[in-house]
């Protein structure tokens, strides 16, 4: 029992953590900053694995209840979000279609176009690429 009020402890230690330095100024919501600091405790190993397992297991056994207050609120608004459908569609194909080519226009700049890996040699040209006279092409 006393693991589990001790994990408990530790994870809302930190949401409240990062709700402070968010009131405090720190442009990043609570939340995420709380989680990003737990990440950063447990790399530095300043929290221990042990001391949180049996509590993080627990909340993700019962994650389910945990979205039904959101379910019944979605629900509790669901004339006024019929009446916004449209708008909700179109901002949702947009945006979705905007990270697709963000994503692929970045990984297309940023990643070589034939991977090389380590310890081979490169790709032998094409026939049509030597020119003749080159070492190559008397091979």
């Amino acid at each position: 029992m006393m693991g589990y009020l001790r994990g408990f402890a530790i994870l809302v230690g930190f949401l409240l953590l990062g709700s402070l330095l968010h009131r405090l100024g720190v442009p990043i919501p609570g939340g995420v900053l709380g989680l990003l600091l737990f990440y950063l405790a447990m790399s530095a190993g300043l929290v221990k694995l042990q001391w949180v397992e049996k509590t993080a297991n627990l909340l993700l056994r019962h994650m389910v209840l945990l979205f039904v207050p959101i379910t019944v609120g979605l629900m509790d608004m669901g004339p006024l979000l019929s009446r916004q459908a449209l708008a909700i569609t179109a901002s949702l194909l947009v945006s979705v279609t905007a990270v697709l080519l963000t994503t692929g226009l970045l990984g297309r700049w940023l990643l070589p176009t034939e991977p090389v890996l380590p310890g081979l040699a490169e790709p032998a040209p094409a026939l049509g690429d030597l020119k003749p006279g080159s070492a190559e092409a008397g091979q």
